[in-house]
């Protein structure tokens, strides 16, 4: 018994630890607990953990990267990275062109704001032949293009995602 009782301390304290360090979302965690509950301090991350518990949101979510459970940071970047690999040479024409649903699309993914979008355009046209040398590869292309975005101050305040 005491040994079971250990064992159930530990895992308590092994996982109020593991929660904790999801403190953007409340000590609960993502999930629909922290959607319903928020990240209030205090006995109501109780329900929100027992929301995400009950109904296996937390899982999800962070499985398909919804209900709170989004990496900003790092999986934003894979998205950017695997928009600009598969529509390259439409990106690039757009880009060319100051214009296109590719180029709007890449906007979107860089987290800027609608009345930047033109901003965006303005700068991939005006930098084409920065952004898109002579043999580049998609991901240098688009480290190039945040780099200029970064440059621009209109963009640099309204895309979250550079």
């Amino acid at each position: 018994m005491r040994k079971l009782l250990g064992v159930l301390a530990v895992s308590v304290i092994g996982l109020a630890a593991s929660v904790a360090s999801a403190a953007p979302y409340g000590t609960a965690g993502c999930g629909l607990g922290s959607i319903v509950f928020g990240d209030d301090a205090g006995i109501v991350q109780i329900f929100a953990a027992t929301t995400n518990g009950t109904f296996a949101t937390q899982t999800f979510g962070i499985t398909s990267g919804t209900s709170n459970c989004v990496d900003m940071g790092r999986s934003a970047s894979i998205d950017q990275e695997a928009f600009v690999k598969m529509n390259y040479a439409s990106l690039m024409r757009d880009a060319a062109a100051g214009k296109g649903e590719y180029l709007s699309a890449m906007a979107t993914l860089l987290g800027c704001e609608q009345p930047a979008h033109e901003s965006l355009f303005q700068v991939a046209q005006s930098k084409h032949e920065v952004i898109f040398t002579e043999n580049a590869e998609p991901v240098a292309a688009l480290d190039s293009m945040k780099a200029e975005a970064r440059a621009n101050d209109t963009l640099k305040n309204s895309c979250t995602r550079l």
